[in-house]
């Protein structure tokens, strides 16, 4: 992995908001639905700031999108925090 690969990831893990959305999808078996991270993880944030906190996720490699209809389920890519020595377990 590039060197700037890791360093944007670990800048979007810095931030408490963006690593409890990575607890809550670690959890999860299946792609978790955009709405309910935004009910599970941070219930005082509004849509818009939750979305921003996501896409910066995505944009980092950590969380992978699908689209199920009109609506987006997130996965979290563990290759990608394994390649730089992170264990999701123990997050």
């Amino acid at each position: 992995m590039e060197r700037n690969q890791s360093v944007e990831i670990l800048k979007a893990l810095a931030d408490e908001t963006r690593l409890s959305i990575v607890r809550k999808i670690a959890c999860d078996t299946a792609p978790t639905p955009g709405c309910e991270l935004s009910t599970a993880c941070v219930q005082q944030l509004s849509q818009p700031t939750m979305s921003h906190h996501v896409n910066l996720l995505v944009k980092a490699g950590i969380l992978g999108v699908e689209k199920q209809g009109t609506k987006k389920a997130y996965t979290l890519q563990r290759e990608a925090l394994a390649s730089i020595g992170i264990d999701v377990t123990k997050l």
